[in-house]
């Protein structure tokens, strides 16, 4: 196996696991943005391992057997709206740090996890388009992580925004 490939397999699953254990404890109720550096360093790890995600697609020493006028326009298609999904779901969030108050307006009227959707958009679409068939199938791994995200970044906004919260639920999707 290409060892570009491998060493950015590996930055990449490193960066989701620290991002998955950064949520944990956030879930479980600890606080790790206490230190400034702490966060400096995690999203700078964090950042590394998308970097290394992104290389995973270019190195890939297995490549999906189809036509370039489906899987580049297809992918491309895919990986551009969940890139504008994330864009435009932090724009509306006006960045990445946690809010005092409950984002419902822009693309949060619709979706409760926007940037969730576009990152796992971003995962299939750009390696579909780059035909990498090790980067899209390294999915399996990047999406169930996110949907723990998910699913524990809604149990912390239940708690902290009570009915507010479970209202809007109501009314979104995803």
């Amino acid at each position: 196996m290409n060892q570009i490939f491998l060493i950015a397999f590996i930055l990449c699953l490193i960066g989701y696991l620290l991002h998955t254990i950064s949520h944990f404890f956030e879930y479980k109720g600890y606080s790790l943005g206490q230190s400034k550096m702490f966060e400096i360093v995690l999203t700078i790890i964090i950042f590394i391992g998308y970097v290394g995600w992104f290389l995973m697609s270019f190195f890939d020493p297995i490549r999906i057997n189809i036509s370039d006028y489906i899987a580049v326009p297809l992918g491309l298609a895919i990986g551009i709206l969940g890139l504008v999904l994330f864009v435009v779901s932090a724009k509306s969030k006006r960045g990445f740090r946690e809010l005092d108050y409950l984002v419902t307006n822009g693309i949060y009227s619709k979706f409760r996890n926007p940037m969730y959707v576009g990152i796992m958009l971003i995962h299939v679409g750009f390696p579909l388009m780059a035909k990498s068939f090790l980067t899209l199938l390294s999915a399996v791994i990047w999406i169930p992580l996110i949907l723990i995200w998910k699913y524990m970044e809604e149990k912390d906004l239940e708690k902290k925004f009570g009915n507010e919260y479970l209202e809007y639920r109501k009314k979104t999707i995803f």
